[in-house]
């Protein structure tokens, strides 16, 4: 395969070539001779071409066309690390309990693993879809439900992915997997709603007004938001929506964006206009209707685990932490993500993770 990248040893003994056919290569001058050959990837995809290496002092790096970089070692005959991560815009993550890792997709149908604490990603094993991701839910036994732009749901388990898949129909906008990890609740891009069965890997459609966000509670308590600015709460059983008559209607604006707290005891409501609407779930009673800083719709919700506070990401870019105890109390990390900030998770108390359209996944601790 053609060259694409040439750099010169510090002592100017050796070069290392990057060549479109994943291979690096290790040439002595002085010598003429090849002295070592790395594969990058077995795999004859376009991605793996090698364009472009940089060798400087101990550090031997070489650049995939996908954007991963491969750190290289005289000797090896594979990557002794790859660091890899998104170049597109996040679109969707949630992050597996308790604490991770960070399941990301972006647009360009790439999915990551992340460990927040050395910020290193790794690919999802099994992943062979292009198709952009639209949202990620995460169940309490760390099941992973992922619903694609190409109208499906697949499911992953410890970075990898597990194989089962159901078609929808439509694209999934948002979704919800109850606790077990058995049950997935999904509104679709048409406004239907849809239960998938992880068992049977089938969808059946609830009839029902056009649906636009969900969320379910640690039991299985289900929301729906709908694109008259309605909450409505159901309680899941046997694989069916059970009415419970408990709805909320302080929104203005359609729902865009859904979460119960840990708890289960209340029920954060975020809209297309960037309102959030925070009401208890067993009764309906509003909580509160001033977390309202945002300028755009919410993109993301989630509670700390001490359900004391929640935090919300936004199209205006803006990550915001808001109090229970205090509703006007709030931190505001402004422009956190360039074009858009997509997704939003409690680590812990203290520690908050977002995602964006920059790409960029980043973590910050909150000082209350």
């Amino acid at each position: 395969g053609s060259i694409y990248a040439v750099a010169w040893s510090p002592d100017s003994r050796l070069i290392v070539t990057s060549s479109g056919d994943r291979t690096c290569k290790f040439w002595d001058i002085a010598e003429d001779r090849l002295v070592g050959t790395v594969e990058i990837s077995s795999v004859a995809a376009p991605e793996h071409q090698q364009v472009g290496n940089l060798w400087a002092g101990e550090h031997i790096v070489s650049l995939s066309l996908s954007g991963d970089i491969n750190v290289l070692q005289m000797g090896a005959d594979r990557p002794v690390r790859t660091i890899t991560g998104h170049q597109k815009a996040i679109t969707a993550a949630a992050l597996a309990p308790p604490s991770g890792p960070l399941y990301t997709g972006s647009y360009d149908g790439k999915l990551c693993t992340w460990d927040l604490a050395t910020g290193i990603a790794c690919s999802v094993e099994g992943a062979k879809t292009n198709a952009k991701p639209e949202d990620i839910a995460a169940a309490a036994n760390s099941t992973i439900a992922l619903g694609f732009i190409d109208d499906a749901v697949r499911f992953a388990r410890d970075s990898k992915m597990t194989g089962a898949a159901a078609g929808l129909g439509a694209a999934p906008v948002s979704l919800a997997i109850d606790p077990s990890g058995a049950t997935v609740v999904a509104a679709l891009a048409n406004g239907d709603l849809a239960l998938v069965s992880l068992a049977t890997q089938q969808a059946t459609k609830v009839p029902g007004s056009p649906a636009q966000a969900v969320a379910i509670s640690h039991a299985s308590v289900v929301a729906v938001g709908y694109g008259d600015n309605s909450v409505r709460l159901f309680q899941l059983a046997n694989g069916t929506l059970v009415a419970t008559g408990v709805s909320v209607t302080a929104n203005t604006r359609p729902i865009t964006r859904l979460a119960f707290s840990p708890d289960g005891q209340l029920l954060a409501a975020g809209d297309a206009g960037g309102k959030i609407v925070v009401a208890r779930a067993d009764t309906g009673e509003i909580v509160t209707t001033r977390w309202g800083a945002h300028t755009a719709r919410i993109y993301g919700l989630a509670w700390s685990p001490d359900n004391e506070h929640a935090a919300s990401s936004s199209l205006d870019g803006h990550v915001i932490v808001w109090s229970t105890t205090d509703p006007l109390r709030k931190t505001i990390i402004k422009n956190a993500h360039l074009g858009g900030a997509s997704a939003v998770a409690f680590v812990d108390s203290q520690t908050v993770v977002s995602t964006g359209a920059d790409g960029g996944v980043k973590v910050w601790s909150i000082v209350y």
